[in-house]
C-alpha cells in the first residue's frame, strides 16, 4: 500500500482523492490517503506574509515524507515553494485545471461603488485596484466554504477565488463573475496539482511519471522559474500564465509596477523561458535594484 499524505482541508483532501484515482487507474497499485494539518492551517487568522518561512502548507508534509511517514504528497503547485528542499522533488504533474480567478457574490461590473472584495492575495488585490479602483479591499483567509460564507453573510459583498478549488468541491454554481487569462494572469501554477516524493526514491518517482502531464509539467516549470529568477513567494502581486501547443506561449506580469512581457519558445526550454521573461521586467525597472 502505497502512502499518499495531504492537508486535512476539504479542498486537499478532494483534490487527492482526485489524484490517487488517476494513479489507481495508471498504475494499477493501491494507495491510502494520510491528512496531516499544516502551519498555513493552524494559523489561518494570519496572513501568509505573517507566518514565517517559506512552504506554509508543505512543511510538515515534506516532514513526513523525509520520515518515511507516507511515500508520496499531494499540493496545490500554486502552494509549493519555488525553491524545494534539495531532498524533495516534484515527480508529477496532474492535467491542469482552471487556472483563472473568479468572484462569488456579484460580478465585477455590477458591485457597488465602494463595495468590498474579499481575499488575502496581494495579487488579486492588485488586480481589483487596476480593474475597479473604487472598490475596498478586506484581507480574508480560510478555506473556501468559509470565505464563500463571508459573503453570503454580507461581511463582504464578494470575495476572489480561484475557480479550479470551486470545481473540485462541486461549488461551480456559486461563481458571479469569471476573470479571462490571459487579461486577466493567474497565480503561477494556479490550477495545477502535483505530487512530490523522496528525492532519491527512484520507484516512487517512476509510479508518479506514468501519470504526468507533460504540457502542465512546462507550464508550471515556466510559471515557477519566473518567480524563482525574481526571488519572490507567492504574496508578491505577480501573474503568470504558460500556455503549450507547439510552442509554450509565457505570459509574466508584475502587476504593481504594471509591467508585462510575453515569451514564445519551444516547451523543452521552458525553465529558460520563464526566467527570461522575470530578466525582462527585471532589466526594465529600478524597482529590483535593491533584489540583485
Amino acid at each position: 500500500m502505497i502512502r499518499v499524505g495531504t492537508r486535512k482541508s476539504r479542498l486537499a483532501q478532494a483534490q487527492t482523492e482526485k489524484v490517487v484515482e488517476i494513479l489507481e487507474r495508471e498504475t494499477g497499485r493501491s494507495y491510502s490517503i494520510q491528512t496531516l494539518e499544516t502551519l498555513g492551517d493552524k494559523e489561518n487568522w494570519k496572513s501568509i506574509e505573517d507566518i514565517e518561512g517559506e512552504g506554509v502548507f508543505t512543511r510538515e508534509l515534506d516532514e513526513a515524507l523525509l520520515n518515511d511517514a507516507i511515500d508520496l504528497a499531494v499540493h496545490s503547485c500554486k502552494d509549493v515553494p519555488t525553491r524545494m528542499r534539495s531532498e524533495i522533488m516534484i515527480s508529477g504533474y496532474i492535467e491542469r485545471g482552471a487556472a483563472n480567478d473568479v468572484l462569488v457574490g456579484g460580478a465585477l461590473d455590477e458591485l457597488p461603488e465602494g463595495g468590498v472584495i474579499g481575499t488575502g492575495s496581494p495579487r488579486r488585490q492588485a488586480i481589483i485596484k487596476k480593474l475597479r479602483p473604487d472598490l475596498k479591499l478586506k484581507s480574508i483567509r480560510g478555506n473556501i466554504d468559509t470565505r464563500i460564507r463571508k459573503a453570503i453573510e454580507g461581511d463582504v459583498d464578494a470575495v476572489m477565488l480561484a475557480e479550479a478549488g470551486l470545481h473540485r468541491l462541486g461549488l461551480e454554481d456559486k461563481i458571479d463573475y469569471r476573470f479571462k487569462v490571459p487579461e486577466t494572469l493567474p497565480a503561477p501554477a494556479q490550477g495545477a496539482l502535483c505530487i512530490t516524493c523522496r528525492a532519491n526514491d527512484r520507484e516512487m518517482e517512476e509510479i508518479c511519471s506514468a501519470v504526468d502531464h507533460k504540457p502542465t509539467r512546462y507550464s508550471v516549470f515556466a510559471e515557477r522559474a519566473a518567480m524563482n529568477e525574481f526571488g519572490y513567494g507567492c504574496t508578491t502581486p505577480v501573474g503568470a500564465y504558460g500556455q503549450v501547443g507547439e510552442k509554450l506561449v509565457f505570459t509574466l506580469e508584475h502587476i504593481e509596477i504594471g509591467e508585462r512581457v510575453k515569451v514564445v519558445g519551444d516547451p523543452i526550454n521552458a525553465e529558460k523561458i520563464g526566467r527570461k521573461a522575470a530578466r525582462m521586467i527585471m532589466d526594465k525597472n529600478d524597482v529590483f535594484e535593491n533584489d540583485r
